[in-house]
């Protein structure tokens, strides 16, 4: 099923695509192609053993440090209105927690910022591109670890209470309903799960190019994986 999703732009387009917002706010920070370059060669030289493992986390604290969050500006742009910012605040914490706490509980990667719109008029997350499921994440090349993306970016647009404020309530109540609905969830689930033509079409072995996808598209957050900021 195929659908255009109307007023929405992707993660990377407000943080690091043309006219980016880290550019028109933080001008001076390091560049993402910068940070994306320096977490690759380290990456790299780890690899080759010409660097020891704890190189990848000394270089990924330098680029924190020199890469800002800036995704609250996205609010403060759109919404002036004390009362306008403060609602599409509370949509946008409870959209990261839903998604987050639903998509954990089916496995769903390739989270990269290209596949997470934000809806321009709502400010809730939409989760696009849902083709690798059930942790078939785990089988590519780089293996995706984290249950579900909540980097730096994303966290700066919850606010000052950060993860302890709404998010953590809502996606401890998106747990209850599932946990209450898990009869039927469970149904719907493996409908997927015993479909072999499903499972191959998930196998990363059998499309060579996504198990490159996450590699190639544009990043942001603070998670470890090369170039996200």
């Amino acid at each position: 099923v195929l659908q255009w999703v109307d007023d929405s732009m992707p993660l990377s387009a407000y943080l690091t695509g043309p006219n980016s917002a880290h550019d028109r706010y933080r001008p001076l920070d390091l560049s993402h192609s910068k940070a994306r370059k320096m977490m690759m060669d380290v990456h790299k030289h780890v690899a080759e053993k010409t660097k020891p493992p704890q190189a990848r986390l000394d270089v990924y604290r330098e680029v924190m440090s020199k890469l800002r969050p800036v995704f609250h500006h996205f609010f403060l742009e759109r919404w002036q209105a004390p009362s306008a910012w403060f609602s599409h605040r509370l949509a946008y914490a409870s959209s990261v927690a839903a998604g987050s706490m639903i998509g954990f509980v089916v496995g769903l990667g390739d989270r990269h910022s290209s596949n997470i719109l934000i809806d321009t008029r709502s400010a809730e997350l939409v989760n696009i591109d849902l083709g690798i499921a059930f942790d078939q994440g785990r089988l590519l090349k780089t293996p995706e670890c984290v249950p579900f993306r909540l980097t730096r970016d994303i966290e700066d647009g919850l606010g000052v209470s950060g993860v302890d404020g709404v998010l953590r309530g809502a996606a401890e109540h998106t747990m209850r309903v599932l946990r209450a609905n898990s009869a039927a969830l469970i149904t719907i689930l493996e409908v997927f799960v015993r479909n072999p033509l499903y499972k191959w079409a998930l196998d990363p072995a059998s499309d060579p190019t996504r198990a490159t996808a996450a590699a190639v598209a544009p990043q942001s957050g603070g998670a470890p994986a090369p170039a996200q900021q």
